[in-house]
Formats: structure tokens, C-alpha cells, sequence
């Protein structure tokens, strides 16, 4: 990776951003046209992955250097991008605003925790693990410590917790390509795990970083599209971080209709407040000790420079974070607004495409057609829908908002396209 390479990188992800753009407009025209939303999904999922898939075969490299940290020369500011899109890719992208929607305020304790890791690790690990030299983390405790134990018990432990995170990452890539591929969730799995093959296997570490920058300018895009648009259309505000306190204000005068007991903004519901104190410690050390976390920083040109990446990998979460409570505000909104209350036997599309996933269901129906015979059955018979009929997997909240409320199919492809 050569300096001359690094000093282009404002321009190449500068056209790319906006070749994104224009790849997203075309697709609205399609779709205006008449393009089938079937079409809109393929091509969405085809296109990001394979420019994922791409980016990491162009990046392919035998340099052992190269390989396991990028040469040790990537900026800052790209750092930040990168592991941003590490830790956001589709558990956090799906999680995040549908634990706030679930859970209201006792949820804060997830954002809270999740981005204080992060001044854990620019305190007290990036700027050391970067001046020691080494290529991982069991590298560095077998330096640091001597012997082959604590490199073991360092492996162990990085695999141990890397295990489950890379678990939810691969059941939400399955969600989304079964849902808009059209496709079991199982085959969904595996199509995730080659693209994150494809992406990283022969470049390691450069590969991977280039691909999450790329990745991130997708994922924040397409997170910030339906909210920014929802926002607009509730309050004619287009910044939703600012205007959702509208939107709580009228949840609770629907939540009070509806008869919900443990409102939206209530606070420790689910925990207490010393749970809620302890689950937000728990994260923050758990997000600062996570590998692949870490091994980002090993990345960076100085220890000066990992500081700096850890900043902006920050910011780059906190425009995510900071968004996820707006996000899950106005899902619930038009949840409230435009679902409860409907007649059963119009529902829209959406429910029966949801309900073939798995992550939504009414009146305990399993697919669509058992929907209706399903609420005479186990709700109250009067043919609308009730709060306590319907069961939205908090999930399908983010992929599913964009349709819940109406927006153009579009939105939803490129949604679905952020989240891989």
C-alpha cells in the first residue's frame, strides 16, 4: 500500500460514495417505472456484494505484514470508517433500534455501554497495543508475559468471544438475503459466510479494511435515509435525532389509548436501576476486550495515530447510536399508527413477507393464510388488529420500518443492502 495510494483515497471513496448515489437514484427511476420490487432486492444485494467481494480480491496480497495489519499505514480517519463498519455490520445494524423499540428507555443501557467501550479502549488499550508492535492480541500477551500459556489462554479467550458475536453477524446477514432474496434462512447463512470469505481471505487485514470503509459509507447511508425521510414526513424536521422528542410525546398519548401499562419512555421497566448500571459496565469492558475490535488499531501508522483512529471510530458509531433512539421512535409510531386498529383481512404485504421469516406474526398465525383463522382463534374475534395480537420480532424493526410506513420499495432494498 504506497503512500501515492493513501493520498487518493479522498477521491476514490469520494466517486464511489457517489457513484453509490447515482446506483440508488437509477433504481428510485426503476422502481417509478415500474421495476418489480423483486428485481429491486436482487439487484441491491448483488451489486453491494459483489463490489464487497471485489474491493477484497483487488486488495489480495502475500506480504505477511500486508496481510495481517495493512502494512501498518492505514490513516486515521479510514480507521475509524473500518471499525465503525466492524462493529455496526448486521448486529448492530438490526439490533440496535429494534432492542430500543423493544425495550424503550431500559435499552439506553446497549448504546450507552456499547460506545463507552470505546473510551475504555482509547484510554487504556489502543495507544499501548499499537506501541508494542506486535500482530495480535495473543501475540502480544506471549511477548508481554513469555511462553506459549498466555499466547494459549489469549487464543482460547479471542476465539471464546468472538464466537457469538460472529454468530448474530451471520444470522442477520441470513435474515436479510432470505428475506429479499427470496431464499431459506439457512441458504441465506451460507451466502453470507462466502461473501465475508470472498472479502477477506486473500487480502486479510488490507482487504478487510478497504471493504469496511466501503462498507460503512453503505451501511450509515442506508440507516439514515428512512429515518431522515420518516422524520420529514411526522415532524418537517429532517434531523431526527432533534425532532423525535415529538414522536414520544405522541407514542405516549397512544400507549395510554391502547392501554400499554409500561410506556416507551419509562424507565427500568425490564431492570432496575442497578441492573441497568451493571449490564451498562458490562458492555463497555466487553466492547473494549472484543478482538476484532482491537486488532484494528494494530493498523495504524504511530500510537499517535490509533488515538486518533479510536476518535473517529467514535464519531463514526456515535452518527449510528445517536440515530437508533430516533429510529426505533418513529417504527413505533407508525406501528401505533398505521397497523394497530386495521382490519385483519386487508393487511398490508408486508406482514405475510415478514411472517414467512419467522419475525413477525399475528394472532400466533405461522404464515399468512392461517392469519385470520388464527385471531378468531386466539384474539378477541372482532376481525381489527390489536396490540396483543401482533408480534414483531424486534429484528425485522429496522428492515421492516421502511415498508411498515409505506416508503418506496427502494428504501427498503437499500436497507437490506446497508445491513450484510
Amino acid at each position: 500500500m504506497s503512500g501515492d495510494f493513501v493520498s487518493r483515497l479522498p477521491k476514490i471513496y469520494g466517486m464511489y460514495t457517489g457513484g453509490f448515489l447515482l446506483f440508488v437514484i437509477a433504481l428510485a427511476i426503476g422502481e417509478q417505472m415500474g421495476m418489480p420490487n423483486a428485481w429491486i432486492g436482487y439487484v441491491f444485494m448483488a451489486a453491494t456484494i459483489g463490489l464487497y467481494a471485489m474491493i477484497g480480491i483487488m486488495s489480495r496480497t502475500a506480504e505477511t505484514d500486508e496481510y495481517y495489519v495493512a502494512g501498518r499505514r492505514v490513516p486515521a480517519l479510514y480507521n475509524g470508517m473500518a471499525t465503525g463498519a466492524d462493529w455496526m455490520s448486521a448486529a448492530s445494524f438490526i439490533g440496535m433500534a429494534g432492542t430500543l423499540y423493544a425495550q424503550g428507555y431500559d435499552g439506553l443501557a446497549f448504546v450507552m455501554g456499547w460506545t463507552g467501550g470505546y473510551v475504555l479502549v482509547a484510554l487504556f488499550l489502543a495507544p499501548y497495543l499499537r506501541k508494542f508492535g506486535q500482530y495480535t492480541i495473543p501475540d502480544f500477551l506471549g511477548t508481554r508475559y513469555g511462553g506459549n500459556l498466555p499466547r494459549t489462554i489469549g487464543i482460547v479467550c479471542a476465539i471464546t468471544a468472538s464466537f457469538t458475536y460472529v454468530i448474530a453477524q451471520i444470522y442477520g446477514a441470513g435474515i436479510i438475503t432470505s428475506r429479499f432474496l427470496g431464499i431459506d434462512l439457512a441458504t441465506g447463512v451460507w451466502v453470507g459466510l462466502i461473501g465475508v470469505l470472498v472479502c477477506s481471505l486473500l487480502g486479510g487485514m488490507r482487504a478487510v479494511t478497504w471493504t469496511q470503509v466501503a462498507q460503512y459509507i453503505v451501511l450509515i447511508i442506508a440507516y439514515l435515509v428512512p429515518v431522515v425521510w420518516l422524520s420529514i414526513k411526522v415532524t418537517g424536521n429532517p434531523v431526527p435525532q432533534l425532532a423525535y422528542g415529538e414522536v414520544l410525546q405522541q407514542i405516549s398519548v397512544l400507549e395510554q389509548q391502547l392501554g400499554v401499562t409500561a410506556g416507551h419512555s419509562t424507565p427500568f421497566v425490564k431492570n432496575d436501576i442497578v441492573n441497568f448500571m451493571a449490564l451498562t459496565f458490562c458492555l463497555m469492558v466487553g466492547t473494549a476486550a472484543l478482538p476484532h475490535i482491537l486488532m484494528r488499531f494494530f493498523t495504524t501508522p504511530s500510537v499517535k495515530e490509533a488515538r486518533k483512529s479510536v476518535g473517529w471510530s467514535l464519531f463514526f458509531i456515535f452518527l449510528l447510536y445517536f440515530t437508533a433512539p430516533a429510529y426505533a421512535a418513529f417504527a413505533k409510531l407508525e406501528v401505533y399508527s398505521n397497523v394497530i386498529g386495521q382490519s385483519i383481512a386487508t393487511l398490508p404485504a408486508w406482514v405475510a413477507s415478514w411472517t414467512q421469516v419467522g419475525l413477525v406474526s399475528v394472532c400466533d398465525a405461522t404464515n399468512a393464510a392461517a392469519t385470520i383463522k388464527g385471531c378468531v382463534a386466539n384474539g378477541n374475534g372482532d376481525g381489527i388488529l390489536q396490540l396483543a395480537e401482533l408480534m414483531l420480532n424486534a429484528d425485522a424493526i429496522v428492515l421492516a420500518t421502511p415498508e411498515i410506513a409505506g416508503l418506496p420499495y427502494v428504501v427498503a432494498g437499500l436497507v437490506a443492502a446497508g445491513g450484510p
